[in-house]
This record gives C-alpha cells, structure tokens and sequence, in this order.
C-alpha cells in the first residue's frame, strides 16, 4: 500500500480464525477466574461487599429479644383490642392526643406519609394509645385520621386511667397534667414484629425511617 509521498507501509498480518476462536476462550476463561477470585475475597472478608439495608429508628432492638408488653384496651368504635389480636402483621405503636396541637398533628402526619408510600402491599396496623383520655372522643379520633390521611387499618385506644397508665408505664411513656391540645407526653413510635416483639422505637424525625423500617421488618 502506498503513502502519500509515495512510500510503502507495511501491511498488518491478519489472523487466521483459528487464532482469534482462541484469543476469545483464553479472554472468556480470565473473565471466569476473576470472577472466582472476586468471590473467594467477598467470602474471606477481605473485600466488603455492599452493606444491606439496616434498621434506621432510634432505637433498634434485636429480634426475639424484646417482647412487647401485652394489653387490651378498647378502640373508637368501643370493640375491645388487644395487641396479641395483631400476631402475624406488622404493628405500628405510637401514644397520642387527638386535640394536640404541638407535636401530635406533626407524628399523625408522618404515620400518614409512610402508610401511602407503602400502600397496599407493605400495610402496617397503626395503633394509637390515648393520652388524653378525658377529651379524646371517637368523632375527635375519627378527625384526626381523616385529617392526617390515614389509608390503612387503625385503632385509637382508650380505656380506665389505671388501665392507661399501666400501659404508658410499660412502655416509657410519661404524660403530665396539662390543659386541652397541650399535654405534655412523651414522644414514641415503636415497630412490633409479627412475632410480636419489638424491633425499632423511632423518635418521628422522618416519614422514610417509618418506611424504610417498614419494609425491611415486613421482609423478616
């Protein structure tokens, strides 16, 4: 071949396909003993593969070990519930005040925010204890839910003030005297497992730590 100029390249040998069929299944068996290789280092740890999805609340607990304290109260519609009724489904615990307007309104909201993002296929059982048993009524609990758009089954509990402060006692929830919408309480949301054991207790700081939890507990 000439050149401008008029001088000869030299002309590239071309490879018999012999060759080339070869050069493929030397390529073809590097890609599978690298394979092998990167295997063998995720498996010896000493490579650290990706970390899975963790539990995001506050406080997260480790299952079997943390059995929810068991009761039974009685929901807006005056049927008795109990929390051993909801064994096999996910369970979303959260202690509020119907006329609140601190910080109630704010956790209603976010429970309402996790429970579209989930929808039907990740549903959780949002159940709610009184603390304002005095003035929560079942039109003012009805409210509250219609207002924070809650989409899935839920329950406002209520019952005697013994029958209450055994269960706010149980789970560390101290609620104070105080006037209409401003009672002073302490602020939780504990995720219970199938089984029936707590697994996260969230301080309601985003609606994604609800959902993600959600999910990951609905997968175990």
């Amino acid at each position: 071949m000439k050149t401008e100029g008029g001088v000869r390249s030299p002309r590239t040998p071309s490879l018999p396909a012999a060759s080339i069929a070869a050069l493929v299944l030397v390529a073809i068996v590097l890609l599978a003993l690298g394979a092998l290789w990167a295997q063998r280092l995720v498996s010896g740890h000493l490579v650290t593969p990706e970390p899975a999805p963790t539990l995001a609340g506050e406080a997260v607990m480790s299952p079997g070990t943390t059995p929810a304290p068991a009761f039974s109260l009685r929901d807006q519609d005056g049927r008795p519930v109990a929390l051993a009724d909801f064994k096999g489904r996910l369970v979303a615990l959260s202690f509020l005040d119907s006329h609140c307007q601190q910080q109630c309104p704010l956790q209603g909201e976010q429970l309402g925010i996790a429970e579209r993002a989930l929808g039907a296929r990740t549903p959780f059982v949002n159940l709610v204890v009184s603390v304002a048993p005095a003035t929560d009524t079942p039109d003012s609990e009805r409210a509250f839910a219609t207002t924070h758009r809650w989409t899935g089954e839920w329950h406002w509990l209520s019952g005697t003030p013994a029958e209450l402060q055994a269960v706010w006692k149980s789970y560390g929830i101290a609620v104070l005297p105080g006037p209409t919408g401003n009672i002073p309480h302490s602020i939780a949301l504990y995720l219970i497992d199938r089984k029936g054991y707590e697994r996260v207790g969230l301080l309601f700081t985003d609606p994604k730590r609800i959902e993600q939890d959600v999910r990951l507990l609905s997968q175990s």
